[in-house]
């Protein structure tokens, strides 16, 4: 039997692969009774779901994604995600095969903006590392709130907000370095940009730890492109018009403690990592230098 803890506290899952050709309130009902048809009648009696369908950052032309939180456990169907939570689980909802995840990699669209507007900003959310994409940004309480999905969509409803999510787990054995991951952002961030409206839309960023690295190394790599280079990361540094971080490590971290819970292993896959994220890291020195310049001159 679950604990009061864990029946309180709830679990936010992903869904995409939603088709665009329905409304969203009927898309709403189908990803209902998929569910319906998936959980058992006393999980039904147990937990409580709430979808909520939003936008898909890549294609909202012809897909939906949606956030689903349940409150009271996690359907059996998922519970391999809590074990492998960087994988996928796949489930029919009538003439479509839609997925489950828990990671978040990549972009996610927190809410819907207020459609009577047109969207007047993008709004990115980076975590640290061995953070979450999602978690990082919610509360403890058994409400669970994510201020920057709870409260912005109440706030900010004419932005187009999204957490990015990669690979930030220390047990995962990635062997990804800080080039790895500015790399990825920046890909990802060529296809939700991907048209000259896009490219020219204000840009915010939030960044927490590790998250504020990576975000400096795009910046940096983004004033360093040609001309001829993506249209979306040669604009980056001008389309940034703010930047909110939180305990970013400019000058590097005291990795000891980090290496203790890797079980002191100097061959882990992540010692790279850490030695480009300590405080001897000549990496960081150069980059910090770099984006001092990239700051003053912007201003």
């Amino acid at each position: 039997m679950a604990s009061p803890t864990s029946q309180r506290k709830s679990h936010v899952f992903r869904v995409t692969g939603l088709p665009r050709d329905l409304p969203d309130e009927d898309l709403q009902a189908s990803l209902q009774r998929a569910l319906h048809d998936t959980i058992s009648d006393e999980e039904r009696s147990q937990i409580k779901t709430e979808i909520t369908i939003v936008p898909s950052c890549y294609d909202p032309d012809r897909e939906r994604a949606a956030l689903v939180q349940f409150r009271g456990g996690v359907p059996q169907f998922l519970s391999e995600l809590t074990l492998n939570p960087l994988g996928d689980w796949q489930v029919e909802m009538e003439d479509s095969d839609i997925s489950f995840d828990c990671h978040f990699f990549g972009f996610t669209q927190l809410y819907l903006p207020d459609g009577k507007e047109p969207v007047v900003a993008d709004i990115i959310a980076i975590a640290g590392l061995d953070g979450h994409a999602y978690g990082s940004w919610q509360g403890r309480g058994n409400l669970g709130r994510m201020w920057l999905r709870d409260f912005l969509s109440k706030d900010l409803p004419r932005r187009r907000t999204m957490i990015y999510g990669y690979n930030s787990k220390l047990s995962s054995h990635g062997v990804d370095t800080i080039l790895d991951y500015g790399r990825e952002l920046m890909e990802e961030i060529k296809k939700i940009r991907n048209t000259k409206e896009l490219q020219q839309r204000p840009l915010f960023f939030i960044a927490h730890s590790f998250g504020g690295i990576i975000l400096a190394h795009c910046l940096v790599r983004a004033i360093q492109t040609m001309d001829e280079d993506h249209p979306a990361i040669t604009s980056l540094h001008r389309a940034t018009y703010s930047m909110i971080f939180f305990g970013i490590p400019h000058k590097g971290l005291v990795v000891e403690d980090i290496q203790q819970m890797l079980t002191g292993d100097r061959n882990h896959p992540r010692e790279k990592l850490l030695q480009q994220i300590s405080s001897r890291s000549d990496l960081l020195v150069h980059q910090l230098a770099d984006f001092k310049n990239l700051i003053r001159d912007r201003k």
